[in-house]
């Protein structure tokens, strides 16, 4: 009995068909596989930034009161002891990625200032004028805004 080469043919072709499919089928599964790792490594990457945020946000207003008692106090002793811990604490903010906002004399940002009230001074309008707290960036994203002012223009009398 002899294969008709036009059977053979077809069989050939639908083979050739159907590993087109499986391996389209294979793209998108491997195309999807890396997505879902993408997706894993992003929300692994929030929740660590989120864990970092929390431990950060006591020690940085711990930081705030040294820097007011060290602001406050006239003992040139406890000054420079106060000095060279904000120091350190300032250096470990830069290894961990930890930076401040800048506040006075910058444009007004409602993205990293939170302002709560208006100054009259000689800078222009929509500038940060007082800054009453210290705001802090985590890896690019804000972990405390910065409390301000912001300045108005005087009025003329």
């Amino acid at each position: 009995m002899e294969i008709d080469p036009g059977l053979l043919f077809l069989d050939k072709e639908i083979a050739n068909r159907r590993l087109e499919q499986v391996q389209k089928q294979l793209m998108y599964a491997l195309a999807d596989l890396e997505n879902v790792r993408k997706r894993e490594d992003a929300e692994i990457e929030a929740r660590v930034l989120s864990l970092e945020a929390k431990a950060f946000l006591p020690v940085i207003s711990a930081v705030d009161d040294l820097q007011r008692v060290w602001q406050q106090t006239s003992d040139q002793n406890l000054k420079e002891g106060l000095r060279m811990i904000l120091d350190e604490f300032r250096s470990a903010f830069k290894e961990a990625g930890i930076e401040e906002i800048p506040a006075v004399g910058s444009k007004f940002d409602p993205m990293i200032h939170e302002a709560v009230g208006e100054e009259e001074t000689d800078l222009p309008a929509g500038t940060v004028a007082v800054e009453l707290r210290k705001g802090y960036t985590l890896k690019g994203k804000v972990l405390r805004p910065s409390i301000v002012k912001i300045s108005k223009s005087r009025q003329v009398q």
